[in-house]
């Protein structure tokens, strides 16, 4: 009896889903017309065998994608609209009335991702994104200590020589992920942090079909237990970082602006969390990828790290601060190219359009649709790039620093380089996360030479984030090193 009851509900769910599924597959926007769909099972791929999420974009994305500046795709349990050409991303970005933020906790609400990030200054818009606003941006774009960034730049050189020295098989991922996550604790909440989220909680079935989070599956079960524990985890870090610190300095810490807001009820408990949260997953993963991928294109390029040593090391007594490190050509715009192929946010859907409109005068979309961009291929474009824009060239933003601002302040207002997305709602850490950049690669490039492993596959990620998947490389010590000293002085 129990058996055929427990076979009947294993029936009916069967039923339900592919019920569920059939709905969401034979109903891709029919409003939308003129644009190419990409088949959803596209998006199944990395479900059922091993891919290259870079070469699934490439042999069933990017033509499509680049024919008509726009796809019909599917992501996070619905049909979306998903958008290439550069003229299109600016018009989104300008038009915030009509492209409204609309982040998980409104698409996919009962999803664990969800519970974990909730309403937050990312996602919100309106009064509550200006609330959020008003509370975190003052602090978020504080100098932060260069001296503490270029510390923890030495501490992780002393850690991937003695881990290749372990002979290991992992790759230098989590030496990284532990990097930023302290450079985002001292710089932030002002302590030493050590904090990891499970993966459970980024399931890519469960990212494609997030009302499987409301069954009772124990994984999902488990990763909402994980998501709730990660940010109490979280609050207490930040709680201790303010207690007991007398100094002025504090006052002027994101982590103080928090807990202050948390007391007045600027900000209620919940908001306080999501906050907390999102700004340390962005804080610390972003900046993260960015020094994976940098590190991986130097590793395929050695001629350009091997210059871009030479460029450190012309000045071997200067100061380093932080005009010193922004005065460098070559660094500036190796950071910027890493950053146009391999930009942290490869995807990102979370616009609602909150009345019918016509997308360039080109494509009408229907109330209700979500809008979203591809970063890497609008980073890519051979109609902004040319046609080596799949290639790693510092070159191409200039070779003087005035030079090299210009350019990049033109590809930004153009959306033909979205790394930081634009308009209002450009990335807040942008200032930070290229310091923390330039201080991580000023560090290791003046001490480390480093290869790719010859037995590490040069694969990247099935989904999510796009960047070298488990990178392995290979130090050597270089022969001479600058002798700077470092001074606290930001220019």
């Amino acid at each position: 009896m129990a058996a055929s009851l427990l076979l009947g509900g294993v029936i009916i769910l069967a039923i339900t889903v592919l019920g569920v599924l059939f709905y969401y597959f034979s109903s891709p926007l029919k409003g939308v017309h003129g644009i190419p769909t990409i088949p959803f099972w596209v998006a199944l791929m990395p479900l059922v065998k091993d891919v290259d999420q870079q070469e699934i974009f490439n042999k069933y994305i990017e033509k499509p994608l680049r024919k008509q500046g726009a796809v019909k795709i599917f992501f996070a349990g619905q049909w979306n609209v998903l958008i290439h050409k550069p003229e299109y991303i600016a018009e989104v970005f300008r038009r915030e009335d009509i492209y409204q933020k609309s982040g998980n906790h409104k698409k996919i609400p009962h999803s664990v991702l969800a519970a974990l990030l909730g309403d937050n200054i990312i996602s919100s818009r309106g009064e509550t994104w200006k609330k959020y606003k008003r509370v975190i941006k003052p602090t978020l774009q504080v100098s932060p200590n260069l001296e503490v960034l270029l510390s923890n730049a030495r501490l992780l050189s002393n850690i991937l020589v003695e881990s290749q020295a372990l002979a290991t098989e992992q790759g230098i991922q989590a030496s990284i992920q532990r990097h930023t996550i302290a450079n985002f604790g001292n710089t932030y909440f002002n302590v030493n942090l050590n904090a990891q989220i499970s993966k459970e909680i980024f399931s890519p079935v469960f990212m494609n079909f997030p009302f499987l989070d409301r069954l009772p599956f124990p994984s999902r079960k488990r990763a909402r237990k994980l998501a709730s524990h990660f940010t109490d985890r979280l609050v207490v870090t930040l709680e201790d970082g303010v207690k007991g610190d007398k100094t002025a300095d504090i006052q002027n810490k994101l982590c103080t602006s928090l807990l202050s807001a948390r007391v007045s009820g600027e900000l209620t408990e919940k908001q306080f969390r999501d906050n907390t949260t999102i700004l340390f997953m962005a804080g610390q993963e972003n900046p993260q990828l960015a020094i994976l991928s940098t590190m991986y294109l130097l590793a395929k390029h050695q001629d350009i790290q091997d210059h871009l040593f030479d460029e450190l090391s012309l000045q071997r007594e200067k100061p380093v601060d932080a005009e010193y490190l922004h005065s460098l050509p070559l660094l500036t715009s190796t950071i910027y190219e890493s950053l146009r192929l391999f930009p942290p946010i490869g995807q990102l859907i979370n616009r609602r359009v909150s009345s019918a409109v016509r997308l360039g005068d080109a494509i009408f979309i229907p109330q209700g649709t979500y809008v979203g961009y591809n970063c890497y291929s609008t980073n890519r474009d051979p109609d902004a790039w040319g046609q080596d824009a799949n290639d790693f060239r510092p070159s191409r933003w200039g070779c003087s620093r005035r030079d090299i601002q210009k350019e990049y302040r033109r590809r930004r207002a153009s959306a033909e380089f979205i790394s930081f997305h634009g308009g209002q709602r450009a990335c807040l850490g942008e200032q930070y996360a290229i310091l923390q950049l330039k201080a991580t690669l000023y560090t290791l490039v003046t001490r480390l030479r480093w290869r790719l492993d010859p037995m590490w596959l040069d694969r990247m990620t099935p989904a999510g984030p796009l960047y070298p998947r488990n990178l392995r490389l290979l130090f050597e010590e270089r022969a001479v090193a600058p002798t700077s000293m470092v001074v606290e002085s930001f220019g």
